[in-house]
């Protein structure tokens, strides 16, 4: 830690006088600043120009979030568009976000190939070609949050090289928070290195939080699926379940120990390569493990699986899927 400043170390001495305490912190106003570590990878410039094009994005959503519910928020509109239903939905902001995003992209990198969420919209979506460069983007992760404020929403941008993922970067604007991640070289978090999760490697379901998606489904039997599993996991002792709305968020969120467990697809609620990509890179650079929750590929997570299982630690996924499959 650098030494204090005069007025802080003034202040640090009157703290201790009446026997508080002095939280230090330094300075991070430019949390977007890409770690060297990072910037010693093959992937570089590709990196920069995902954060650039983050940044811009996340900005693009500021506005909105931050006056939801007041006065000045009859100066956005979203102009709401459904795709599959109902719940599956996307805003002007998701449609113009990808469109810079891409266009940025090809102007630097015109020989690269690209997948957006809402380029393919409910289409069938384009395989990796394995002799290929190929970005995936979600333009705005959590589109149902950000529709109504809320601050858990997103901007993701991954990058594979021979149809796999090795750099990822996810932008959380109300919260300002940064998340990179190159593999080989590490993740961090507003530039600080998110530590491997070995304190967490014996935790049990009866000392975890764990997440899970709810997604679009809405037919009673798969809600039946979904709370059956809940149940399962509530009646094992859990420390707690939660629902953020946000997949890539969720994956940010095990990867740095916030959350111990994020799964998904116990029926048709599972994401898509652009919930994946960016976040796959995080987790497993800090040391995390992500399958499926049947296993179905093993050796690695495959970006077009229907479910996930991430989690902090091997016993932990392992317990986990024992539980979320019974029958």
């Amino acid at each position: 830690m650098p030494p204090l400043s005069k007025p802080m170390a003034t202040a640090a001495a009157v703290v201790a006088a009446t026997g508080c305490y002095l939280l230090y912190s330094r300075n991070r106003d430019d949390k977007s600043k890409i770690p060297k570590e990072l910037l010693r990878s093959p992937h570089a410039a590709e990196l920069k120009l995902a954060v650039r094009l983050a940044k811009k994005a996340g900005n693009n959503m500021k506005g909105y979030i931050e006056t939801k519910g007041t006065s000045e928020a009859m100066n956005y509109s979203l102009d709401i568009e459904t795709k599959s239903g109902a719940t599956d939905f996307c805003t002007k902001v998701d449609v113009e976000n990808e469109s810079m995003i891409m266009a940025a992209i090809q102007e630097s990198f015109p020989t690269h190939e690209i997948i957006g969420e809402e380029t393919v919209g409910t289409g069938e979506i384009p395989k990796l070609k394995k002799d290929a460069k190929t970005w995936i983007i979600d333009p705005i992760d959590g589109t149902t949050n950000f529709s109504v404020g809320i601050a858990m929403t997103c901007v993701s941008i991954g990058f594979c090289v021979d149809g796999h993922p090795v750099m990822g970067v996810i932008y959380a604007p109300a919260s300002d928070e940064w998340y990179m991640g190159v593999k080989g070289y590490g993740s961090f978090r507003n530039g600080v290195r998110i530590l491997q999760q070995t304190s967490s490697s014996t935790k049990s379901i009866e000392k975890a939080v764990i997440c899970c998606e709810f997604g679009y489904s809405r037919k009673q039997h798969e809600i039946d699926a979904m709370l059956g599993a809940v149940s399962r996991i509530l009646a094992r002792g859990c420390r707690g379940i939660r629902q953020l709305g946000s997949g890539c968020l969720d994956l940010c969120y095990v990867a740095s120990g916030r959350l111990d467990v994020v799964y998904s697809g116990i029926v048709n609620e599972g994401w898509k390569p652009w919930d994946y990509c960016a976040g796959m890179v995080i987790c497993q650079e800090a040391g995390c493990i992500m399958e499926s929750i049947d296993q179905a590929t093993p050796g690695g997570f495959d970006l077009y699986s229907k479910s996930i299982l991430c989690g902090v630690s091997r016993q932990l996924v392992d317990e986990c899927r024992v539980v979320l499959t019974k029958k």
